[in-house]
């Protein structure tokens, strides 16, 4: 039977479905995803007959977080076999790799006979939502089929708590199907209180991507690295990840002042670009070609050519990639997107610099900013801030070391999120 949500999403409908066209055919979106969220491919369900763990993560970030929860998660649960889902095409690429031997699938479009057949297959007994994005029609069902709900990591920004806040009313049956929430900030906890989560149900834990820190690599793995990716070792190299459209631009823009400029040269200086979705890495290329720039991609290393930009155009290897740099550009941050995940970077005790956009990161700049850590910058401060740390080895220790230092000081928030679910799960349901 078709629920109110089904009568709200049917009248999305004509407007949602040209957007979705116009941005697969334009930017090659949905390619995989909208299938896969639609049920094709899904797979025989006897393997779930007594149930599964069903995690789901949106996309590349919450892929880290879920990173650092389901060791644990599986030592709750180990009769379960794991499911992992994402939305994004890049999020499942991310899960590929992070959980070679979970059943991976696609998060149903939220339609309830959608929701179901998927519900039917996999057979959740524990459902865990990683960050915070709400699907009414799943958490309900998923509730009234007897699967136990929870939220770790969750988060609330400045701009998506007063648009739950407002429509906190519809959202109630999804809210009420959470067994518990684990918070990352004693806000967020605040916040979904005011959304109605019972505040016995809430626990504040931190942010489980601080368990996640990659070791810097070795001598040995970062030449090896080097040579995969086309990197020269005669160049300094700068590492622009997770890039938005707009933000190349300006990163390439102080790029050609930092090895151009006279007042501001830096010999040898390399740049190994990210763009954040794979739709983009050709338009990156064309982008750094016309800023007259020598150019190769990552995928096809040429470093022969001695080039000045290499365009990372393959997924799941930023994080190491990092380790590369004498210096990190953490993109989404000179844009409205909210800022990315700073400590892949920090791992690797190289200097952090981000932008000034940081709303989706509230936390991570709040704990960058009161350790003095991190080099926050406008788009038009990068090349002088770019010069500055590669001419100064100390001055870029000493950054790097400081970002560093928040990443150790706040780890442990896998542990306490998965004390708190094995409460949780421990009580009758």
């Amino acid at each position: 039977m078709p629920t109110r949500f089904d009568l709200i999403y049917s009248l999305s409908v004509p407007v949602l479905v040209p957007y979705l066209a116009w941005r697969r055919l334009s930017r090659g979106k949905y390619t995989e995803s909208a299938g896969g969220m639609l049920g094709r491919r899904l797979p025989d369900g006897a393997p779930f007959a007594d149930g599964s763990l069903w995690v789901h993560a949106v996309s590349v970030g919450e892929i880290a977080a879920a990173r650092a929860v389901v060791p644990g998660l599986r030592e709750l649960a180990p009769e379960l076999p794991l499911v992992v889902s994402t939305i994004t095409e890049t999020g499942q690429a991310s899960a590929r790799q992070a959980f070679p031997d979970a059943a991976l699938t696609y998060f149903p479009a939220d339609f309830s006979a959608n929701v179901r057949r998927f519900q039917n297959v996999f057979n959740p007994k524990i459902f865990v939502l990683l960050e915070t994005e709400l699907w009414p029609n799943f958490l309900a069902m998923a509730a009234a089929r007897g699967t136990r709900c929870y939220m770790l990591n969750g988060k609330l920004s400045d701009r998506s708590f007063p648009r739950y806040r407002r429509f906190r009313k519809f959202l109630a049956p999804a809210l009420g199907a959470l067994g518990g929430v684990c918070a990352q900030t004693d806000e967020d906890a605040r916040r979904f209180e005011a959304l109605g989560i019972d505040p016995a149900h809430i626990r504040v834990t931190g942010n489980c991507k601080f368990d996640l820190a990659q070791k810097p690599l070795t001598d040995p793995e970062r030449r090896a690295l080097a040579v995969e990716l086309g990197l020269t070792a005669s160049r300094r190299w700068i590492v622009a990840g997770s890039t938005h459209p707009g933000e190349e631009t300006a990163i390439l823009a102080a790029y050609s002042r930092l090895i151009r400029d006279s007042a501001l040269s830096t010999q040898g200086a390399g740049l190994l670009l990210c763009p954040r979705h794979p739709e983009r890495f050709d338009e990156v290329v064309r982008l750094c070609e016309q800023a007259g720039l020598r150019t190769a991609r990552a995928s096809a290393p040429d470093p022969s050519s001695d080039p000045e930009v290499v365009v990372l155009d393959r997924m799941g290897v930023l994080a190491r990639a990092y380790g590369l740099g004498d210096i990190a550009i953490v993109a989404g941050s000179f844009c409205p997107i909210g800022g990315h995940n700073l400590l892949e970077a920090a791992a690797h005790r190289v200097p952090v610099v981000y932008g000034p956009d940081m709303h989706s990161q509230r936390e991570l700049d709040r704990l960058f900013r009161q350790a003095r850590a991190g080099i926050q910058v406008r788009a038009d401060e990068l090349a002088a801030k770019l010069a500055q740390l590669m001419a100064d080895d100390a001055l870029r220790r000493a950054e790097g070391e400081k970002a560093h230092a928040v990443l150790e000081r706040n780890q442990g928030s896998a542990a306490r999120a998965i004390a708190a679910l094995s409460e949780w799960l421990g009580q009758k349901a």
